[in-house]
């Protein structure tokens, strides 16, 4: 695996600008919340860090290259490829960055989409991506309050803010969304 350090170059050379300012931010915020709760960073850096790194294709040209490269698309993927750039990610993550930890791939799997059975660093990184300083959305100041509080209840927050978003909207919700809202939800009723 690369150092962090040379991550961030070739992360800087492959993404448009602005993204690459989102990533830092989300980098930023994701190693701030590890210090609040406790949590090793080096894990935690390296995927908030590539988080995005599959955005290096729009989203219009990602069904096309998941296909090339042979990843999977499902249904929801391929009306709304803006979530391939996840899966996207951990392809570039693997072949062009070298990790190879499955923690920090799945941190990047599931940072846009969440899902059940999440580690805390997939959770950090979510988390991350949702609060950093450049996002404003209505709800964004309580949730970036809850995230410093409880990564669970600051998950079911924005869970439910992406819902809410995903209804007004008009678009799909992910099973996987609706399947870690689901989980939080029955663990809180135990």
């Amino acid at each position: 695996m690369m150092t962090l350090e040379a991550m961030q170059n070739l992360l800087k050379e492959s993404i448009p600008g602005k993204r690459y300012k989102h990533s830092i931010n989300v980098y930023e915020t994701a190693l701030k919340l590890a210090e609040i709760h406790g949590l090793p960073r080096e894990k935690i850096a390296v995927a908030a860090l590539l988080h995005d790194c599959g955005r290096e294709v729009t989203a219009k040209e990602s069904v096309a290259k998941a296909m090339e490269l042979g990843i999977s698309i499902d249904k929801i993927e391929r009306q709304q490829p803006i979530l391939l750039h996840a899966k996207l990610g951990v392809y570039n993550a693997m072949h062009k960055y070298g990790v190879a930890d499955q923690e920090i791939l799945d941190g990047i799997l599931y940072h846009t989409t969440g899902i059940d059975g999440m580690s805390v660093l997939a959770k950090v990184v979510y988390l991350a991506d949702m609060v950093e300083p450049g996002r404003d959305f209505p709800g964004v100041d309580e949730l970036r309050k809850l995230v410093r509080k409880d990564l669970d209840k600051a998950m079911l927050l924005a869970y439910g803010n992406t819902m809410r978003y995903l209804l007004d909207s008009g678009l799909l919700i992910h099973p996987h969304c609706i399947s870690g809202y689901n989980e939080l939800i029955l663990a809180e009723k135990q």
